[in-house]
């Protein structure tokens, strides 16, 4: 099964995606999710090319939000779409059986992308407001959050949207498998501390 912590690379903090990565693996984290916002596709790439081979040394599992074209130069594991995205099953067909694909659900109605293709986890939320998205979804009540956790059973799910250290019980007893984090990493003022505690709570 997979790791119960997720992070999310940030554009526009104090640390760069590489800063953040080494921060975030030296900390524990397995799994990571270069996430990066209007970049040309050579640079978007370039940029990735390292963040992949420094998770392939630590046994870190590795995937690029948005982009298949991206997660398939750098050899990453898989990708992670969101409603505005290349399609699941077009993503399935161009990685192979063995790649990470998730996808975001933020309604119900999302679950119609699940259609015909299968993914490997589930991105649920928003949790609370987030600096770290625009465009973002209506926050969820804990009530609304678990009746979208349970829609998407036995998909396992990842609470996003402001997560912090603190959420982790309440956003496991709602029945999410993990958590996915952002700014509680990147906009951290000791970023290889914060992954480490995040690592150790949800280790649990």
């Amino acid at each position: 099964m997979y790791p119960h912590l997720q992070f999310l690379t940030l554009d526009g903090v104090a640390w760069s995606h590489a800063q953040q990565v080494e921060a975030a693996l030296a900390g524990g984290v397995r799994w990571i999710q270069f996430r990066a916002k209007g970049l040309a596709m050579a640079d978007w790439i370039k940029l990735a090319e390292p963040l992949a081979a420094a998770c392939r040394v630590q046994g870190a599992i590795f995937i690029v939000n948005d982009s298949v074209e991206v997660a398939l130069a750098v050899g990453a594991h898989g990708v992670h779409l969101g409603a505005e995205d290349a399609p699941p099953a077009l993503a399935r067909a161009r990685l192979g059986p063995q790649a990470i694909i998730g996808v975001t659900f933020n309604t119900p109605r999302d679950l119609g992308r699940l259609q015909g293709v299968t993914v490997n986890y589930a991105g649920v939320g928003p949790w609370r407001m987030t600096q770290s998205k625009q465009k973002l979804a209506p926050v969820h009540t804990a009530a609304s959050l678990q009746a979208l956790i349970q829609e998407a059973a036995p998909l396992p799910t990842y609470a996003i949207g402001g997560v912090n250290l603190e959420d982790y019980a309440t956003l496991r007893a709602l029945g999410a498998h993990g958590i996915a984090v952002s700014g509680a990493i990147a906009r951290s003022a000791q970023p290889v501390q914060a992954a480490r505690e995040l690592v150790q709570a949800t280790s649990l």
